[in-house]
């Protein structure tokens, strides 16, 4: 998905608005297409990197009705995803409490990167505290933007995608469309 920069100096864009849209259209964009690409529009989740993180919280928290009365058909369907997966978010769109019937989460972090450590210990608490599902790698060093893994020297970071997999495969989200 492809969201506007509200922090980018001079931009005409909102964080309060513009990120929430780009993040809802792109998930009824999926839904509305899910017979033509053979996937279960009930099992759509979003995965997302730092300020990416937050555009996927602020709309993971939220009921994401569609407008039933909208022009666009696309635009009738629901926007929450239905699992999550954030890594190293920032705190924008983080809920003060986790409502019951949250999406999943898959949360990743190095210990070092202070600021999104913060936010996941916090999100972390509040999952358990809701009983909703929740899984937390929390790995020693990495700090910020440790991408993939990939450019990484730490081989316990190299393999946190493969952990993402696991995750997806454990909680059925990967499974063949009946």
């Amino acid at each position: 998905m492809k969201y506007r920069l509200a922090r980018e100096p001079g931009s005409p864009y909102s964080l309060d608005k513009h990120p929430q849209k780009d993040a809802y259209r792109a998930l009824r964009l999926v839904r509305s297409r899910a017979q033509e690409w053979n996937i279960d529009p009930n099992r759509v989740g979003m995965l997302g990197f730092s300020a990416g993180g937050e555009v996927v919280s602020v709309v993971a928290y939220s009921l994401g009705d569609g407008d039933p009365m909208a022009a666009d058909p696309i635009d009738r369907l629901n926007g929450r995803p239905n699992f999550q997966m954030l890594v190293y978010p920032g705190p924008l769109g983080m809920p003060d409490v986790v409502p019951p019937g949250s999406p999943p989460a898959f949360l990743v972090v190095a210990n070092d990167d202070t600021g999104a450590a913060a936010v996941i210990f916090s999100l972390l608490r509040k999952y358990r505290e809701a009983k909703v599902p929740v899984e937390a790698h929390i790995y020693a060093r990495g700090g910020h933007a440790f991408n993939m893994g990939y450019r990484s020297p730490l081989s316990t970071l190299k393999g946190w995608p493969q952990r993402m997999a696991d995750w997806l495969a454990d909680n059925q989200f990967l499974k063949a469309k009946p």
